[in-house]
């Protein structure tokens, strides 16, 4: 056992960007499976998979199937024999999204999602393994990205986990998970406001501790599917997209009309980028080109999508996004030939750009605390935790309307894959 306290407990936190697994023990130890990376072990596994079609000897083609680091580097070293799939958790709610054609067959979403799965499973560190027979708790959003079918996503992620587990699988809310691993550090009782930032969506969960009993109630809780991903894309809309022909004009007749706006609005999801590389859509836009006002913008824009630059484009905002919670401006840095863009983003415009979904984050946090039937004046701690919780405007939105010395952070990117853990145990405990 990699604990070796009793039984083995397993918590998923399979997230929009990256995925954490935890392990608890009988006795409540926790810790995170490492995977190994460029950078040496890591806790955090890219929820991302590579479909490469391979045909070695010319007469029996497969498909190999690689992900988390290993995904990226089959897509940049295959070319177009490679499928790029990311973002696939921001697909379970859809009912539109039923299969996808890769490579000449046809993949359900549950296919999917267990392939990713099985890949996770087996790109532990030397030396970890996980029993199949273990019960896992899996981490859902409060909802799911899309505003779609919850229970159709959780029947999704329960056939894909299925596929992978013959243990006993249970769900539980990302923010309560969060809460249940913070809690932990608490010497007082207290009412406790988690705020969990992630790629895909903003998620709150309000509960009540008692270290004296070690009691956990939740009180109410809410969720809005605007996060990480939506503030990436607002650095696109008002940076990238105008350099690739956004509000520039064509002729096709007699007349000046603006390029089409719903092929900009595709950039607003990384994950589809690559539908944009299709032949009706390449062709228009190489009939724009011949009569556009900004002929150099389109052609840039058509090359882009010719290359398949979308996971390159996404790495580089999330790069200057990164930069801006630290300084004033940060670079963004976009250069493969003949695509070279350098330009400098100032914090004060992109908290403009994103002002309003700002305020959308907070009018969730003041739902989750409607329905736990509190105000802010009753919160005794905020725990704070995801990646985007280092975003300088939300924090400060938050720091204002709760009390600076209310705020805690920490623990940003694995608290809800332990606090998983410690509640796949808790209920595996309670069914013995």
């Amino acid at each position: 056992m990699l604990l070796g306290n009793g039984l083995l407990h397993i918590g998923v936190d399979f997230g929009t960007t990256n995925t954490v697994v935890a392990l608890s023990d009988d006795a409540g130890n926790v810790r995170t499976l490492q995977f190994p990376s460029a950078g040496g072990l890591q806790s955090a596994f890219r929820s991302i998979l590579c479909y490469v079609a391979e045909d070695a000897d010319g007469f029996n083609p497969q498909t190999t199937v690689y992900c988390g680091p290993a995904a990226i580097e089959a897509f940049f070293r295959h070319g177009e024999q490679a499928r790029l799939i990311q973002s696939v958790k921001t697909f379970l709610s859809s009912k539109s999204f039923s299969k996808s054609t890769i490579h000449g067959r046809d993949y359900t979403l549950e296919e999917i999602l267990a392939d990713f799965l099985r890949g996770l499973w087996n790109a532990g560190a030397a030396g970890e393994w996980l029993p199949a027979n273990a019960p896992i708790t899996v981490g859902r959003p409060v909802k799911f990205a899309g505003g779609g079918d919850e229970a159709l996503a959780e029947k999704r992620l329960r056939s894909g986990f299925a596929a992978l587990s013959k243990g006993r699988i249970d769900f539980a809310l990302e923010p309560q998970a969060a809460a249940y691993f913070f809690v932990r550090r608490l010497k007082a009782p207290a009412t406790v406001l988690v705020a969990d930032f992630g790629g895909g969506t903003s998620d709150f969960s309000v509960v009540r501790f008692d270290p004296r009993t070690g009691a956990t109630q939740a009180l109410g809780h809410a969720g809005v599917g605007i996060a990480g991903d939506t503030l990436d894309f607002r650095i696109i809309d008002h940076v990238i997209a105008p350099l690739f022909g956004k509000g520039s004009h064509f002729r096709p007749a007699d007349k000046m009309l603006e390029v089409p706006k719903w092929i900009y609005f595709e950039f607003e999801h990384w994950h589809r980028l690559s539908f944009l590389k299709r032949p009706a859509v390449l062709r228009e836009l190489q009939q724009i080109e011949l009569s556009s006002d900004s002929p150099q913008t389109i052609a840039r824009l058509r090359l882009f999508l010719e290359q398949e630059l979308g996971f390159h484009l996404y790495q580089a905002v999330n790069r200057c996004k990164a930069e801006l919670s630290v300084a004033d401006s940060a670079a963004l840095t976009f250069k493969h030939p003949p695509i070279d863009i350098a330009c400098t983003v100032q914090r004060a415009d992109f908290e403009q750009w994103i002002a309003r979904d700002v305020a959308a984050i907070e009018a969730a946090c003041s739902e989750a605390l409607a329905d736990a039937r509190v105000t802010g004046a009753d919160i005794s701690v905020v725990f704070m935790t995801g990646g985007t919780s280092f975003v300088p405007a939300i924090r400060r939105r938050f720091e204002a309307r709760f009390g600076v010395e209310k705020i805690v952070a920490g623990d940003e990117f694995v608290s809800v894959g332990s606090g998983l853990a410690l509640l796949a145990r808790e209920r595996a405990l309670q069914k013995r």
